[in-house]
């Protein structure tokens, strides 16, 4: 395929309104790949050139994509800036003046293709993100002008804007499993079988080449292999004790730390650790690389566990935030120094060869317990095993009182459920007193400026909105314009001003309109009085019925780096909060 029939792609897509319609062209783009490209084009339609976990990073900013351009074009930085200003976009900029240029030459603009097929810039930009060392901006700028020089001008809007994060199509990964599904069954029913293969391998260029190859069967065979992360399993929420076990009756029940989701790979002698959203985070954290390699007695494993900081001097867990300071590229061994952490490991996924996600959850953690050594940094997760009220209420209020969340009560024969929120783990963390006190992760889609003394950071308040996981849609939960301080304000509108869009994303369910949109990217954690029905916001609205929002909302801590967009609250779990508020209320 001709990387100008992707180009033309993006641009239809770039200009559709609607779900079904960013379907169909996809399926159509699908329809006309090889089995041998169609990963490549997965990976591109998410302006990718890989999955999340090879940590492929172009290392390619504004200031150094502007001297590419200038690279290709001969323009001067003053012209550059000067157009960036004006169309606030160096993809657009890029196109604009190769345009002029095919002007001058008297090339008709809509003869003009590279005549590049999509796997060449596909590898070129790949070769661009592996340059390194000594001189290796310099090499990227050169590299990157020479590509651009050789598009024409649609297809140099779309290169300049993958390698800066900015391709902003609204296509998330939903929409893109139900286009391969429509190719392959022609119907969106094998959207489940392809979301399955996904969850295993976090890699859904892979699942798209082997679905072209060998169908849907041919998914089956996509198996858990350590090195590759997989979707981690997700907890519902409960209200009481009471509830959770009626539903569950004898159950695990372990402490629920405020920390950041690792799932750990040991691999021979080697150990890679992964994000939630499935970035690797290995190089970030010696000190947790040794303890498994001193404390886990397994030639292969995959563990799923919660990294937190301890304060050794207050005997103490430390706060959310405090922990999220040792996620960082540089200064690793001060802060490795200044915030400890311990390494809780809960479940066990894969060990020695053999994959155990399908085993129970009281064998796997049997299993667990016979590759584990106890030491100082890597631990087993506080737990028991009751189907007693008041034993259960006396280990929560225990792990409480350790600085914890709560607690997780798992299902002793339930397996792993990669990728899914089921009530084979559910979460209590604290009680309901008609007042909503848990977090709500949102995602931010746009924000109204500032009036009055917020005039000086043009942020007056954030609309935010929870993920509808059935829709793949953003619905609209409430406005939020408390928790943050003036510097805090600043800084996130300079963030939100680089995924700034002109009009409502594709995926965005509102009925507010904010001052500006911005693509559903940053989550960020708030904690609000209560959720109220509210006739101005559409989560949990159906057919025009009155929506649910956040009453007072604040904001706590900063943006999510740990989740993508759509690992953000989601409408259902706004509905079941919604209902064991009323419930407490009426005790």
């Amino acid at each position: 395929m001709l990387f100008s029939n992707l180009a033309v792609t993006y641009s239809k897509l770039e200009a559709t309104t609607s779900k079904k319609g960013l379907i169909s062209i996809l399926a159509s783009l699908f329809e006309n790949s090889t089995k041998e490209e169609i990963g490549k084009v997965v990976y591109l339609i998410r302006g990718k050139i890989g999955p999340d976990y090879e940590t492929l990073d172009f290392g390619i900013g504004e200031k150094m994509m502007e001297q590419s351009i200038i690279e290709c074009s001969g323009r001067s930085l003053a012209e550059v800036r000067s157009r960036y200003k004006s169309l606030g976009d160096l993809g657009l900029v890029a196109e604009t003046f190769l345009k002029e240029r095919a002007r001058k030459r008297i090339i008709r603009l809509e003869d003009m293709s590279s005549g590049l097929e999509v796997s060449e810039v596909f590898e070129e930009l790949k070769k661009i993100a592996k340059v390194s060392g000594e001189g290796s901006q310099d090499k990227k700028i050169k590299m990157m002008g020479r590509l651009i020089s050789r598009l024409s001008p649609l297809e140099a809007r779309y290169v300049v804007r993958i390698p800066l994060g900015r391709l902003r199509l609204g296509v998330g990964e939903p929409t893109i499993m139900d286009a391969l599904s429509v190719v392959v069954v022609g119907d969106v029913s094998g959207r489940r079988a392809i979301e399955r293969a996904y969850n295993v391998c976090s890699d859904l260029g892979l699942v798209a080449s082997v679905l072209f190859r060998d169908g849907l069967e041919g998914l089956e065979n996509i198996r858990i292999e350590p090195g590759k992360p997989v979707k981690p399993a997700l907890a519902m929420r409960a209200a009481s004790v009471e509830e959770i076990l009626d539903r569950l009756g004898r159950c695990a029940v372990e402490g629920k730390y405020d920390g950041f989701r690792c799932q750990v790979h040991v691999i021979e002698n080697d150990v890679k650790i992964f994000s939630r959203n499935m970035e690797e985070t290995t190089s970030m954290f010696p000190d947790l690389v040794e303890g498994v390699k001193k404390q886990i007695s397994a030639k292969s494993a995959i563990l799923d566990a919660e990294a937190i900081s301890y304060d050794a001097v207050l005997e103490h867990f430390s706060p959310f935030q405090i922990t999220m300071r040792r996620k960082r590229k540089y200064g690793i061994e001060e802060a490795k120094l200044a915030h400890p952490l311990k390494l809780f490991v809960f479940d066990l996924l894969y060990v020695n060869g053999k994959e155990i996600v399908m085993e129970r959850n009281e064998e796997r953690f049997r299993i667990l317990e016979r590759i584990y050594k106890e030491d100082e940094v890597v631990k087993l997760v506080d737990r028991i095993v009751t189907g007693d009220k008041d034993e259960f209420r006396k280990w929560f209020e225990l792990m409480v009182s350790r600085g914890l969340e709560g607690v997780i009560a798992k299902d002793l024969d339930a397996p792993y459920t990669l990728g899914e929120r089921k009530y084979s783990w559910i979460k209590l963390k604290r009680s309901y007193r008609g007042k909503l006190e848990d977090t709500i992760d949102v995602v931010i889609v746009g924000y109204l400026k500032g009036r009055g003394r917020r005039v000086r950071q043009g942020l007056g308040a954030i609309l935010t909105a929870v993920y509808n996981d059935e829709k793949d849609t953003f619905d609209t939960v409430g406005k939020v314009g408390s928790g943050l301080t003036e510097k805090g304000m600043a800084e996130l509108r300079e963030e939100l001003d680089r995924i700034a869009v002109d009009e409502k994303p594709v995926r965005v369910n509102s009925k507010t309109e904010p001052d500006v949109w911005v693509e559903p990217m940053y989550v960020i954690t708030v904690i609000a009085d209560e959720i109220t029905k509210s006739p101005n916001y559409t989560a949990g609205a159906e057919d025009g019925e009155t929506g649910y929002s956040l009453r007072f909302p604040r904001v706590i801590g900063y943006i999510r780096e740990d989740k993508n967009a759509e690992d953000a609250t989601t409408v259902k779990e706004i509905l079941d909060l919604y209902k064991m508020q009323k419930r407490a209320k009426l005790k």
